[in-house]
């Protein structure tokens, strides 16, 4: 059974290995590592048997939550994994407004996702990527 947590140290690893494998880019275990306490990150973890099969990975501040990273795993995509770290993440955050990330624009599951979950594109950011690929800067408002 899937159980959303907190990031841990030791998760890092499992965490990087995913985003090189289904991101192509990671934001590092030495970042993961200096973040972890931040008081204004929140790092999830969706597991099973100690086994990282996805994470999200956010900057909070007052109300609102920039999505930093989110993978899940290939092989329990369209299990709702996506979705429990989302909401999950959004329940942490009672006070939030909005939610903002930038996706690639040949991601599209990660657009459908988005979308699906009431996420709108505001605007397009030209080589974001590391190769050169563009972003799509997405947002969901949040009504309590």
């Amino acid at each position: 059974m899937i159980k959303i947590e907190k990031l841990t140290k030791e998760d890092i690893p499992q965490v990087v290995l995913l985003e090189e494998e289904f991101l192509g880019e990671t934001l590092g275990t030495e970042m993961l590592e200096n973040e972890l306490n931040n008081k204004n990150m929140c790092f999830l973890t969706a597991k099973e048997d100690l086994k990282v099969y996805g994470y999200i990975g956010a900057y909070v501040v007052e109300n609102e939550i920039e999505i930093l990273n989110f993978v899940v795993d290939e092989k329990k995509q369209r299990s709702g994994i996506g979705t429990l770290l989302l909401n999950t993440l959004i329940s942490l955050h009672p006070t939030t407004l909005s939610i903002i990330l930038e996706v690639r624009v040949g991601n599209n599951k990660g657009i459908n996702f988005y979308t699906k979950h009431n996420f709108n594109v505001i605007s397009k950011r030209k080589h974001y990527y590391k190769n050169g690929d563009d972003a799509l800067v997405m947002m969901k408002e949040i009504i309590w």
